[in-house]
């Protein structure tokens, strides 16, 4: 008898596009699972291929699209996973859960003038036309896009601070609560930044622009109890892009505490343009001790630029992998990834579930009735 193939309900698999394949890696390190094979071609006219090489029929299936600007460009590798999510919604899932931990075209998110697209809601609405059932990203740009989500797709938005303020205090030497500071950008990121400093237990404090007069230029002015001398300030934002906005807020903050040690902490850098180059010179004149971010996009690219300015070991790189991986395995098990049990989580606290990921059938079948194999004894 050669055995029964019995079904063992919906196994999950794990894609990734091509970009930021390190981060996919990690995930599945962290559930053990393996990554799903999937092959992506360019062809001479530009035209992109994608090709399932296994089955996905009745899987769950999670595709995990990071931005890489080292292996691509970010609206090619869009296309590739409007590419990816037909095809594999063509080979009849249970379900297709894309994890996106930067939603692209975010800072696009209302209409500032008459005639502009809302493109992330266009671009939500694009992947479930594609297959896409359900969403889960890291630290959205605004909240209310969340609400861009198409009816019959949820989305999911982890946070990541639990891990930023576990690599703050690990790096910062001697870090004092007492003697530390943190500082929003602007208004809109003060929510944000105060949840930072609930996490860290220090003071708060922001930047914001002034008009001294109509039709001057704005400066940027430190709203904080001037009673107070910080020997820290950690400059918190959603997103480091050219980095224009930060020069100012640290010209800001080294006006207001000249004797604090400066640092940078954000969840997406993009380092965009000149980023790089504005980056050393807050190191080099303004005593920046470095900037961190999460690997949600990337540091392939920037990484690069800041090691040809002998500045590369002032960008912090710090990896959210377990918590994405935390957050498919309760997705899978039907587990909601907004209770606190789990959003309290931190890097360094146990998760149950995780620990279970690596006893999660990922094979369609299992065999019943085999019979014994034939003794080789005489």
């Amino acid at each position: 008898m050669a055995g029964v193939h019995v079904p063992v309900g919906h196994p999950p698999v794990v894609f990734c596009t091509p970009g930021n394949r390190d981060l996919c890696e990690k995930i599945v390190a962290h559930l053990s699972w393996s990554i799903g094979k999937a092959r992506f071609r360019t062809f001479a006219n530009g035209e992109i291929s994608v090709k399932l090489e296994q089955s996905v029929s009745n899987y769950d299936v999670f595709v995990v699209c990071a931005r890489d600007d080292f292996e691509c460009e970010i609206n090619f590798m869009l296309m590739q996973l409007l590419i990816m999510l037909d095809a594999l919604k063509s080979e009849s899932p249970h379900r297709i859960t894309v994890v996106l931990p930067c939603v692209e075209y975010s800072r696009q998110d209302r209409k500032f003038e008459a005639g502009e697209a809302i493109a992330p809601k266009l671009l939500l609405h694009l992947m479930a036309t594609a297959g896409a059932d359900r969403f889960v990203t890291i630290d959205l740009h605004n909240q209310a896009e969340a609400g861009f989500s198409p009816a019959q797709a949820a989305l999911d938005e982890l946070t990541c601070e639990k891990y930023l303020a576990a690599f703050i205090r690990d790096m910062i030497p001697e870090f004092k609560p007492q003697e530390t500071l943190v500082c929003a950008t602007d208004a809109g990121g003060a929510k944000r930044t105060r949840k930072m400093a609930d996490e860290l237990q220090v003071g708060f404090m922001m930047a914001d622009k002034f008009r001294p007069k109509a039709g001057e230029v704005g400066q940027v002015k430190i709203i904080s109890d001037a009673s107070l001398n910080p020997s820290n300030v950690i400059i918190v934002d959603d997103m480091f892009d050219t980095c224009g906005s930060l020069v100012k807020v640290v010209e800001a903050v080294r006006g207001f505490a000249p004797e604090a040690k400066l640092y940078a902490v954000g969840t997406h850098g993009y380092f965009s343009k000149d980023a790089s180059e504005k980056v050393a010179k807050m190191i080099a004149e303004l005593g920046l001790e470095w900037i961190a971010v999460t690997n949600c996009i990337s540091q392939r690219m920037p990484l690069q630029k800041f090691e040809k300015l002998g500045i590369g070991d002032r960008l912090k790189v710090v990896d959210i992998s377990r918590l994405v991986a935390g957050a498919i395995i309760r997705i899978h098990l039907g587990a909601s990834v907004n209770l606190p049990k789990f959003r309290q989580l931190g890097p360094l606290n146990p998760d149950p579930l995780l620990a279970e990921a690596a006893f999660v059938p990922t094979t369609q079948y299992t065999l019943r009735g085999a019979a014994p194999a034939a003794s080789t004894e005489t």
